[in-house]
């Protein structure tokens, strides 16, 4: 439930981050093209990915812990991506692989024993 959680900020706080008028994106990035064209929809459905971040671990951790965790998962995805999405170290084909592996350990490492 974790790597859905991280997914769920990273994909907003990305979407969040290309519509931004102050962030160094490249044009080379190819979602940068479609977040300027429909910019109030990347918004809200960033919002709307966020809202879910926060709703998934507010009831698996409860209210509190789940806030507090949430919190701060956002704060280094959006430090990551600060630094990273201008650099164009990673792409998407990376996060995709890292997204699997990471569900697969969370999913085997819940139910193994």
């Amino acid at each position: 439930m974790i790597t859905l959680t991280i997914l769920l900020t990273v994909l907003g706080f990305y979407m969040l981050l290309l519509t931004s008028k102050r962030a160094a994106i490249p044009t080379s990035v190819p979602e940068r093209k479609l977040a300027l064209s429909n910019k109030q929809v990347f918004k809200v459905t960033a919002l709307i990915l966020l809202l879910a971040a926060f709703v998934v671990l507010s009831l698996v951790w409860g209210i509190a812990s789940g806030i507090i965790s949430e919190f701060i998962i956002l704060s280094i995805v959006a430090s990551l991506a600060v630094i990273l999405v201008p650099l164009q170290v990673i792409n998407y084909k990376q996060m995709s692989v890292i997204f699997i592996v990471s569900f697969i350990f969370e999913i085997y490492f819940a139910y193994a024993s």
